[in-house]
This record gives structure tokens, sequence and C-alpha cells, in this order.
């Protein structure tokens, strides 16, 4: 439990930050930040059935599958941020039925099936080879209907293989290639198993013709945020996508990543969240 020096600083932190982020912060979201208890109670998943290595969970109204190799009580917490708080969308930039959404950090499928319910249609990027093939059986039903496709990959700059830090823990949906945010978060390092995985561009994939025209980008990749939009700078200028990328996983990400938005030319409008953790563009 935090001390109230604790919050006080962490209060005192992210009204600093939103000081110098001043033109594109939501300050009516800040201030709630500020004031609120941050107390929730989030759904306990149940296990309905097992299928192999697969668990088919209830969260809430919602069903997924999910390894189970992996502690399932994330998925709660993560439910609760996508369907009640909604955290991946704001004002304009939200999802419009018949849209094609790049979910990149799909894990666990809910952001997927979020977007899939509000008529629009998926492109879901999970590097974890476990992920990627319960993703599979939770889109099955949308990705047999054309509507839906995983993509056992990770994003980036550039086609590669990569070293990936596996958590298998409660904490699997902190799983990065990037070895700053591993130096960042040290206490992660002896709880990671190292994979080697496959990375690709969005822009490969649109220079290889296998890319509808991307309307959202949903970018929660645990610091690899700025390799995957570097290495999108052309499906950006070509679609213009609306962009939800995560800012949070490294400590000077909510400043760089606004500046390489600028650096492509397009002429997005920004807004961060209240928490200043999410950017959003459209």
């Amino acid at each position: 439990m935090p001390s109230t020096l604790q919050k006080l600083s962490w209060r005192a932190n992210l009204l600093k930050k939103a000081l110098l982020s001043f033109p594109i912060v939501d300050w009516k979201g800040v201030f709630r930040e500020i004031f609120s208890s941050h107390s929730r109670a989030y759904p306990k998943p149940l296990l309905l059935e097992r299928d192999g290595d697969f668990g088919l969970y209830q969260v809430a109204d919602r069903r997924v599958w999910f390894p189970l190799s992996f502690d399932p009580s994330v998925l709660g917490f993560v439910y609760d941020e996508i369907f009640v708080q909604d955290i991946y969308e704001w004002g304009p930039c939200h999802i419009r039925p018949g849209d094609w959404v790049v979910d990149a950090g799909a894990c666990e499928g809910f952001f997927s099936l979020y977007a899939l319910e509000k008529g629009a249609n998926v492109l879901a990027f999970e590097p974890v080879p476990e992920l990627a093939q319960a993703l599979e059986k939770t889109l099955s039903e949308f990705i047999k209907a054309g509507r839906a496709k995983v993509y056992p990959l990770g994003l980036g700059r550039e086609k590669e293989e990569k070293t990936m830090f596996i958590l298998r823990d409660g904490a699997v949906g902190g799983s990065t290639f990037s070895d700053k945010k591993m130096d960042f978060h040290r206490h992660d390092v002896a709880s990671a198993v190292k994979v080697p995985l496959q990375i690709v561009s969005l822009d490969l994939l649109l220079f290889s013709g296998s890319l509808p025209p991307i309307s959202f980008i949903k970018a929660d990749v645990e610091g690899y945020e700025c390799e995957l939009l570097l290495g999108a700078q052309e499906t950006v200028r070509r679609y213009r996508p609306r962009l939800s990328i995560c800012t949070y996983h490294l400590p000077d990400d909510w400043r760089v990543i606004p500046r390489m938005i600028r650096r492509f030319g397009v002429g997005y409008k920004m807004k961060f969240s209240g928490l200043l953790d999410h950017l959003y563009g459209w």
C-alpha cells in the first residue's frame, strides 16, 4: 500500500508532466486522477472448461481462451480497463463500424473483442506463441467470417528475430521485446524467460499488399511502441489511422512519442489521457 508521501509525490509528478505537455492534456482527466482514490474491484476469472493447454475463462460477461500455463489473475484487471474504463479511446479517437483495427499486443484478446463488438474488423498481433494460439480460439468465429486475423508476430521497425522477455506469472501482459523496459524494471528480469521470436513492420506488410486500409492502431507493446511507429510511417502517411498509443512503459515515452508522430508530417491532433499513460491521435 503506497504511503501518503508516495501518493503526494505521484500526484506532483503527474501535475508536472501535465504542465510540460500543456497543449495536448485532458485537464479534466488529470484532476480526476489526482483526486481519485484509485480503488477498484475487478471481476474474477472463472475457469469453465479445458481444451489441451488452454482454458476457457468467463470474465464478467465475456469469455476468452487463455493458456493454462499462465496466471489468469490479470484477466479481470484488463477486462476493467477495456470494457469499463475504455482506456484505448478518447473523443474523436474511437472505433467505427467497418474499421480495420490493428491490435498490437493483443494478449488475451479483450481489445480485439471490444473492436469486433463495435462492428470493426481486427488484425491481432501477438508474438507470444501460447497467447497467439489462444487468440485463434477466442476469435475463431470472427476469423471464419473474415473479420479477424491473428498474426503470431511482434510489430517493430523491420523484419527480424529478436529476444522476447516472457513473464509467465500474473504480469504476462508485460512481456516485452524492449531491453530498455527490462533495464528500467529490473525486478522483472528474474521471472522472465528469454525466447527468440519474429518481428515484422506494418510498412513491410503494406508494401507486400497484405494490409487492408488501416483505420485505427492500438499499440500496447510494453516499451516497443517507438519501434512499432518507426516501422509504420508509410502506413500512417497513406491511411492516417486514428492512433491509441501507450506512453507509460518507458520513462520518456510521454515526451518522445508525440514528437515522433509530429515528425511524420501528417498533421495529427493529439490528446493525452488524464494519467498521461495513453496518447490519442486523429
